[in-house]
Order: structure tokens, then sequence, then C-alpha cells
């Protein structure tokens, strides 16, 4: 959630600072003194490009500023970024005029990209313009599985769909490929220099810890015996650690605890130097064959080099040559073990794909009714609304082809959404979705910069109380020149030009309850006249106990 936001020398705000509460925060005031550029302020601090034409006229730079509680997911982007937090997180973005621009998050600077990824969906800002992305068809599949709850089966059906897909490509490949003789016999010598050469993912490591010993032997010799010499000589250890042991005989709870741990110390210690007695054994019996040694490690070395790859590769190289030269060898053969295993996969990737499908068909039901159902809430009543799912060829998301589609009035045929234009009608259809697709994403806040433009009546307090209902899991703010929608809000701000400086700035004010009388009765009726104050009472009261 948005806790507050500071605001400075950007486009007509000159200073001001807005603390916010959880809920319905709703914003009013005359045209023009301010409201959209606060939200666009906002916008520009969580997701947007620096303008640095906004930048308050006489001023060098603006300055954005938004503390935001921390949840779960924001916690993972931050430890990711080592980036220190407490139950708030302050984001500041420094416009300058000279495009030296900074974005910090609790002191940390950071990219935009970061910015983006650190709120991905939980700020979603809306104005009556901006409905791209419930428009878009190519995100009506993600919605319907978003409402679906099938991300589970659907993280199955990816990973089942990928082996198919590569196995597929791998299948092409080689009915594709074609090898002649030439290619065989390259092929043949390579594979033969691999086998005659024995690889293996172990020799290397163990050829080189003897190189390394061989070619100083006396210095380790004489270091091992200087260490056997200093456990076993006389006063060596073994010696010493047993007059203490002795020492230690004392009939002492303490001591005697303190002597049962040094005895087992001391047979610790007593294993341990029989490994170096027996690695000094093993190099005295062994015949030291130091050209041997490497000449096997430039063999390694050399095929590494050749093909471009450590020794593991090499041993996938080894068996990648054996199955071209088995493939042109008897290429309908391997091209029909792999049909059988392609046909495999893909079976039961379109299981899972069929399954998908009846999920979506059946809960594609669903959305519809609950979509209809938030839109005749709102006044649509003749709304007719449909998921429409066609089967396709099978891809990454399924073999489902969704789209939305809508009808908003009585004999109108359905037609895709994207194709909807009337400007008041889509405002509340868009506000019906929200409510339905709100509910299911992690969104901290939701922002509706005057969506409620072309309305009045019980349409305007039906769009009230929708949002009041988003609010109930999700903070909202909103821009409203409707008194019915701001009768619905929880908490009210008047945004307001102030001159009292010789220039024009905007300034905001929360509102107390009589406050909140007085301005609703001059947003619907442009006077504040006592019948005007208990209308706006009896509307500000009957608003209230709808949404409680």
């Amino acid at each position: 959630m948005l806790k507050s936001l500071y605001i400075k020398n950007y486009a007509i705000i000159d200073e001001l600072n807005i603390d916010f509460d959880d809920g319905f925060n709703v914003f009013t005031g005359e045209t023009g003194a301010g409201k959209s550029i606060i939200v666009g302020a906002l916008s520009c601090l969580v997701k947007g490009k620096a303008d640095p034409s906004l930048i308050r006229g006489g001023c060098d730079k603006a300055v954005i500023e938004g503390v935001f509680s921390v949840d779960d997911y924001m916690k993972e982007t931050l430890d990711e970024a080592a980036i220190d937090y407490d139950d708030d997180l302050i984001v500041r973005r420094v416009i300058s005029r000279d495009n030296r621009n900074t974005i910090k998050v609790n002191q940390a600077n950071v990219t935009l990209n970061f910015l983006s990824n650190l709120f991905g969906e939980h700020i979603d800002i809306h104005s009556q313009k901006d409905s791209q992305y419930l428009l878009n068809k190519k995100n009506h599949l993600l919605l319907l599985d978003k409402y679906a709850h099938n991300q589970e089966l659907l993280t199955e059906y990816r990973e089942a769909y990928k082996k198919y897909d590569e196995a597929l490509n791998e299948y092409n490949d080689l009915q594709n490929n074609t090898y002649n003789e030439a290619d065989l016999e390259y092929y043949r010598y390579d594979l033969k220099e691999l086998e005659d050469a024995h690889i293996s993912l172990n020799e290397e490591d163990e050829l080189e810890t003897k190189e390394k010993r061989y070619k100083d032997s006396e210095k380790f010799i004489t270091s091992l015996k200087g260490a056997i010499e200093t456990y076993e000589g006389e006063n060596g250890i073994d010696e010493l650690l047993s007059l203490l042991d002795h020492n230690l005989n004392i009939d002492d709870g303490d001591i005697l605890e303190i002597r049962e741990h040094i005895e087992d110390l001391s047979y610790n210690l007593a294993d341990e130097m029989d490994k170096v007695k027996n690695i000094l054994s093993d190099f005295d019996s062994e015949e030291i064959n130091i050209e041997y040694i490497e000449e096997r490690l430039y063999t390694y070395s050399r095929l590494k080099r050749k093909h471009a790859t450590n020794t593991g590769g090499l041993l996938e190289k080894l068996n990648e040559l054996k199955d071209k030269i088995a493939f042109f060898e008897d290429k309908d053969f391997v091209l029909n073990e792999k049909k059988k295993a392609l046909d495999t996969l893909y079976n039961k990737a379109y299981d899972l794909a069929k399954k998908l499908h009846g999920i979506r068909s059946e809960k594609a039901q669903e959305l519809e009714k609950a979509v209809i159902s938030h839109c005749r809430d709102l006044m649509l009543e003749n709304v007719r609304f449909k998921v429409m799912i066609n089967e396709n060829k099978m891809y990454s998301s399924g073999i489902d082809d969704v789209e939305f589609y809508i009808s908003l009035n009585k004999g109108e045929d359905l037609k895709p959404l994207r194709n909807v234009a009337s400007g008041g009608e889509i405002s509340r259809l868009m506000l019906a979705l929200k409510t339905v697709f709100t509910s299911l994403s992690s969104n901290s806040f939701v922002i509706f910069d005057e969506i409620d433009t072309g309305v009045s009546g019980k349409t305007a307090l039906a769009i009230g109380q929708k949002m009041a209902e988003i609010a109930k899991n999700t903070q909202v703010l909103t821009i409203t020149h409707l008194a019915a929608v701001a009768a619905c809000a929880s908490s009210h701000y008047y945004i307001y030009k102030d001159d009292s400086k010789g220039y024009s700035s905007t300034s905001i004010r929360k509102l107390n309850n009589d406050e909140i009388i007085n301005e609703l009765a001059l947003i619907s009726s442009s006077e504040n006249s006592e019948a005007a104050l208990q209308a706006a009472r009896e509307l500000y009261q009957s608003a209230q106990e709808s949404i409680s």
C-alpha cells in the first residue's frame, strides 16, 4: 500500500506531502487544480520515464518520493538486490533538466527496470484512455488462467510441452541431416581418438595431484616424514598427549570430562596420522613415472582444445559421435525410435492441454456470469459477455485461443472487446472487469483517473459502490467530479490551487466530516445552501450505509 507521497517542483506543484489511508481514497477539486498531475507524478515515481519538461518553471530539478509498505513479493526482489529494508520502503526519484536523473530505493541507486520489477502488478493506474491491458486479446488467456487458478496444471503442461518441443526439434534436425562418406570418416576418426584416450572424469584430477607431488617429491617426502617424527618421535605429540592424559587422571567430575574430550582428540589425531603414513607408504611403493603423467595430461589438454570443451564435454562429444555414426548407418531405425519417443511426449503434453482446455471452458462460464453480474450492478442491464475459446494447434500455453467478446446493447451482436468504443460504457465495463481481476491479483493499490466521465445519477453511485468493493481488498485512489462517487469513499482529499505566494501552486488537504458534506454539496449543485447541504448529508449517509 502507498502510505505517503511527497512532490516538489513538479508541473504546477510547488511542494506538497500527502498521507494516505487504506481503503477507498477520493480526490476532488476544480478542473485544472492539479488532480491528474498528482496521479502523473505517482505514475512517474513507480514506472514512468522521467520527463524534464514537467519540472516546475524556474527550477533545476523535481523530486517525487513515496513511502510504501513492504510485502513478501517485494522482500524477495529486495533481498536479491541486497537492499536493506524494514516495514516501509522509500522510493525517491529526482528529475533534472540536465538529465542527471536518479532513482533510489532506501538510499540504494536502482534502474527504472528494477523499479518496474519491484512493483510488478502491485500498482494499477487506470484512466478512461488506459484500458489497453484488458482490451488486448493476447492478455485474455492470461486473465482466464488467473481466474481459473490453474497455475499448477499450467506449469506441469509447460514442462511437458518443452520436452516435446525439444524432442521435435531434435527429430527434425535428424530428418534434415544427411552425412556423406567424408563426414562419416571424419566422425569415425574423432570417435576412435576419444575412445583410445580412455577419458575419465576423475583421472585428470588424480593425475594433476600426482604431478604436483612428483615434481617436488623430495620436499614432499621430507615434509611427511617430518610430520610423522613430530608426532611419534622422542618428546613427540603422541608422547606428550599420553603424559597430559596421565596428569589429568584425577577423581573429579569436571576434570574427567575434560580428560575424555582430550582422549577423543588423541584418537582422532592418531587416525589422521595413519592416513599420512599411508600416503607416504603408497608414495614410496609407487613407481614414479612423471613422463606418463605429463603425457596423459597433455592428451586431456589437447582434446579439450580441439573440441573447445571440458572433460565432461569430451564424454558428451563421444556419445554424440556414436549417435551420429549409428544414425548414418541405420537412419530408418534411429528415426523410428525417435518418433516413438516423440509421440509419447506429444501424447502426454496433449492430454494435459486437453485437461487445461476443460478447466478453462468450465471456468470461462463462471467468469462470464461474474462479469455480467458486476456490469449489471453498474447499470449495464443489457450486457452480454462471452469468453470465446477456440481449439488451436498445441503451443506453450496449450491448445486454446481465447478472446473476450461483448455486447452492450439489446439486439447487438457479440463483438471483440477491443472493438468497443463507447466512452461511458467502456469505463463501466473496465471497472466491472477490474472488480473481478483485481481480487485475484497482487495489486497493492489501484488508481482510477476520472473513469466515471459521462455518467450520473444511480450509475455514478453504482460506480462508487463498485470502487468501494474493490477497496475492501486493495487500496484505491480515485479522481472524480461526481458527488455520488466521492460519497462512497472512506477518505476524501480536496485539491486546489493556492495563489497566496504570488503564483499558482497545487495544494491538498484531507477533509473532515463537515468539509466532506460541504464539498459534496458544491460538486452536486455548485452551492452550499442549507438545501444543498441537506441533500449532501443524505447522499453521504446513504452511500456510506450502502457499502458498510
